[in-house]
This record gives structure tokens, C-alpha cells and sequence, in this order.
């Protein structure tokens, strides 16, 4: 019998994933605004004391768990339209609407600042995509320009990014609502290009 090398570790290390630095943004803002904002309100002071001080140790912890919560599904939301995208560009179709709510749950966490800062930071992050910019000239090509696509993806992102947030959010007031343990929340792994 011959023995084969073990390149797992060579493999992973060359695997070329999808650009995410705005995700970080995404993990600061949104979790400090809405800790900031649920804990200023103490809105679910009572919730906690009647449901959850047997699962979390005191009220920080508890609205650090559920800023948690919106703050994983807001990346999740990204992915999710980033998904999107892909599948419209394999079918050969036009990209995506962005899927903007009539409303939003509170403390709903994206202001128009912080849309207008993913946004940028998302475009500066796919502008030097040479992955993308062969998407581009594969599905794209005179029907949109690149900055046009770009600017489309990021509005996308984001949209998605809100959209996510909003989703936790409802699971969590559904747990509170109910008294159950607060939803799991569990981040995609990261996209191979």
C-alpha cells in the first residue's frame, strides 16, 4: 500500500475565500447599538427576571445574548444575499432586487449612517475583487458597467445585512413572548470563490 501525503492543510491555506471585511463593521456596530439601545430602554429587565436568570447570569449578559443574536443574523442576511446574487448571475438572469420592509422591528440597529458606511466599505472591498470582475464580464458584460454591479452588490449586502437583523429579531421577541430559551445563532462559514 502506498502512502499519500496529507495536503488538507495546503489545500485550506490556498482556497481563495470571498472578501468579508465589512462583516467586522457589521460585528462592532451592531452589537454595541443595540446592547446600547436595549440596555438605555431596559425594556426586557422584567422579561429577564421572570424567565431567563437561571440560563444568564444577569441582565448585561442576557441583552449582550440577544445583540448577539441580531448581530449573527445581520452576516447571515449578507450571506443569504449574496447568495442571491450568485444564483441570479449561474441562471443568466438580472441581479437581484433589493427587498427593502415597509418596517423595521426596534432597536433596529441600521441607521442611514451605517448603511451609507457598509455600503462604501462593501464597494471598496469588491472594486479589488478580480473574481468579481470576471463575474462581471462573464454575466454582465454591456448590460451593467462594473461600478454600476458593484454598487448593486453592496446595496444588496446591506439590504440583506437589515433584512437578517430583522429576521433574529422577531425570533427573539418570539422566545420572549413565549418565555422559551432564546434562539441559536450560528455564523455561515466563510464563502470559497
Amino acid at each position: 500500500m502506498h502512502e499519500m501525503p496529507d495536503t488538507e492543510g495546503v489545500d485550506a491555506a490556498s482556497e481563495r475565500l470571498w472578501p468579508e471585511g465589512y462583516k467586522q463593521r457589521i460585528r462592532q456596530a451592531v452589537m454595541q447599538r443595540v446592547v446600547d439601545r436595549l440596555t438605555e430602554a431596559g425594556a426586557f429587565e422584567q422579561v429577564y427576571e421572570r424567565h431567563y436568570t437561571a440560563a444568564l447570569e444577569n441582565y448585561p449578559s442576557f441583552v449582550e445574548r440577544m445583540a448577539e443574536i441580531v448581530t449573527i443574523g445581520a452576516e447571515n442576511g449578507t450571506d443569504g444575499a449574496f447568495g442571491e446574487i450568485q444564483s441570479a448571475m449561474r441562471r443568466g438572469l438580472a441581479p437581484p432586487l433589493a427587498r427593502v420592509r415597509v418596517r423595521y422591528l426596534w432597536p433596529e440597529p441600521f441607521d442611514e449612517e451605517l448603511r451609507a458606511e457598509l455600503r462604501n466599505e462593501i464597494t471598496a472591498e469588491y472594486r479589488e475583487s478580480h473574481a468579481l470582475e470576471h463575474l462581471h464580464e462573464d454575466h454582465y458584460l454591456g448590460k451593467l458597467e462594473f461600478e454600476d454591479f458593484i454598487g448593486l452588490a453592496a446595496e444588496l449586502l446591506v439590504v440583506g445585512g437589515v433584512n437578517g437583523a430583522d429576521d433574529s429579531l422577531a425570533a427573539v421577541y418570539r422566545a420572549l413572548l413565549a418565555g422559551s430559551p432564546l434562539p441559536t445563532a450560528r455564523r455561515r462559514p466563510r464563502r470559497i470563490q
